[in-house]
């Protein structure tokens, strides 16, 4: 038999090579991770794994954190991260990569310490936090907060005798216009805001309804706050003063807002404490583990690390094991379409580096019987996985300041195949306005649904060994004055002789 301390001896040098084998393995997960933390507004990101060491520290008052239990039940939660893993691979969404990152530490700690990892239950709750929000539903909820503050501001100047305008998110103040971007929805902040009222409430508050009351404020109140922000800058504006809504004083400004929103919180926190009955804190304290053999840790290292170092290397080398299709290049693509004449443009090396395509074309059409103008970008990908895939266009029409007003879908019966469905979009920026389509073209498929094209990207990985493909984008001007029906028949009309020339590029 080996004693205690040779055992904890033992154990510890488990753990310390589960680690390392977790962050040898998923080593290019956690650099697509940094990327994510240091991209965008997640740099809130960086400051969560500190605050779950400082939490674990915390607990350690009444948790043994050096008594490992070795349980089994952690198999279970780590086969679920590890499958997140592998179809967020295959499905190039970056966001199971991640989740599945966080579940492979969770599922540690519950082998580590068995039924007493619950609890870590609130420190493994903060650690989710390491997890951008995706960028499609970053920029949907953007769009909501940013149409939510501009009316909530419109209101406010309203009230405050100001005549005034508003056009989505365009607020005409008659001598300036002022338009709410992103940076001014309160979103940028939003993620980190809902941790910081989880914190406060962990910390000061000691009934559950209470710690969800106070969650449940944190949208409601980033949009309050960032619509007397606007507010404020229209105000200002008017006075000659808008210079407030520029440069370091903008960024400032949302400095205070997020500062503003947070004492409020803790003020609204401090209140909730003095309503109803207290609660007594039940303090649980942890019982020393029994001394575990020396084989089911050693058992349970190897089959952890093995996986880890496995399924990492596999995730390195799917795109090796990927058929390829023989294709021609998009340098033979015609510039006739219908009775469009199209001029080929070319993308610069920092929207590329953005798109990650293997190949793509660039085209602006016009027609003499017309003065709309159509855009065609059609980006390829060999083999696509995180990092390297079609994505559907909001995210970058939203980022680019356009106004999504309606979206819906529309058939589309070509010349040559079957009817299809495209997704079309009203797109407006201040004055512009534009009908923007899109569809996925993958593998003979034409897909709309974004989620949809991931399934069948993991479908095909699985079952064809294929995860080629593209996206179709068009994009036709609405020039001031015409008729946005038109334009859409013009379009409609210019995907229907577009579709029969995509398979030679674009293998079926």
């Amino acid at each position: 038999m080996l004693n205690n301390s040779v055992v904890q001896k033992n154990n510890f040098l488990y753990f310390l090579f589960l680690l390392a084998c977790l962050t040898a393995g998923f080593w290019s997960v956690l650099q697509k991770l940094a990327i994510r933390w240091s991209s965008g507004d997640n740099s809130y990101c960086y400051l969560v794994v500190p605050l779950f060491l400082y939490l674990c520290w915390d607990k350690s008052k009444n948790f043994d954190f050096t008594g490992f239990s070795w349980s089994m039940l952690g198999l279970i939660p780590l086969l679920l991260s590890l499958g997140l893993i592998i179809g967020g691979e295959l499905a190039s969404v970056e966001t199971l990569l991640f989740l599945g990152i966080w579940g492979c530490l969770t599922s540690l700690a519950i082998t580590l310490y068995g039924r007493r990892s619950r609890q870590l239950f609130f420190p493994f709750l903060v650690l989710l936090f390491i997890i951008p929000l995706p960028p499609f539903l970053n920029r949907q909820l953007t769009f909501k907060m940013k149409m939510m503050a501009s009316s909530l501001s419109v209101e406010m100047l309203r009230m405050a005798g100001v005549s005034v305008l508003q056009d989505g998110n365009i607020i005409d103040l008659g001598i300036k216009k002022l338009q709410v971007v992103d940076a001014c929805s309160g979103l940028r902040y939003i993620a980190s805001m809902f941790l910081m009222a989880l914190l406060i409430g962990y910390f000061s508050l000691n009934r559950l309804w209470k710690k969800i009351l106070l969650l449940l404020m944190v949208y409601p109140l980033s949009i309050a706050v960032n619509g007397l922000r606007i507010f404020i800058s229209g105000i200002a504006t008017i006075k000659g003063y808008d210079f407030v809504i520029e440069g370091k004083y903008h960024d400032a400004a949302g400095i205070l807002a997020f500062l503003v929103a947070g004492a409020i919180l803790v003020i609204c926190a401090a209140v909730m404490q003095k309503i109803g009955s207290k609660k007594k804190l039940r303090i649980i304290h942890d019982r020393a583990p029994k001394t575990k053999a020396f084989m089911l840790p050693l058992v349970l290292t190897i089959i952890y690390c093995s996986l880890f170092i496995g399924i990492g290397w596999s995730l390195k080398n799917l795109s090796a094991a990927m058929i390829i299709p023989q294709r021609t290049t998009f340098t033979s693509f015609p510039l006739t379409i219908g009775e469009w004449q199209g001029t080929r443009s070319y993308l610069d090396q920092k929207i590329l580096d953005a798109l990650w395509a293997d190949d793509y074309v660039s085209a602006t059409f016009s027609r003499k019987s017309s003065d709309n103008t159509i855009h065609l970008l059609i980006p390829y990908y060999k083999y696509q996985g995180t990092r390297h895939t079609a994505h559907a266009p909001q995210s970058c029409l939203l980022g680019g300041g356009w106004a999504l007003i309606n979206s819906k879908e529309k058939t589309v019966d070509p010349s040559i195949g079957q009817k299809m469905q495209i997704r079309i979009m009203e797109m407006h920026k201040g004055d512009a306005k534009m009908l923007a389509g899109y569809f996925f073209f993958q593998r003979g498929r034409v897909i709309t649904s974004p989620w949809l094209n991931k399934l069948y990207l993991i479908q095909d990985a699985l079952q064809r060994r294929r995860t080629d493909g593209a996206l179709v984008r068009v994009e036709i001007s609405i020039p001031s004055g015409r008729n946005i029906h038109t334009a859409e028949k013009m379009l409609i009309e210019f995907v229907r002789n577009l579709r029969p020339l995509l398979p030679k590029y674009i293998p079926e």
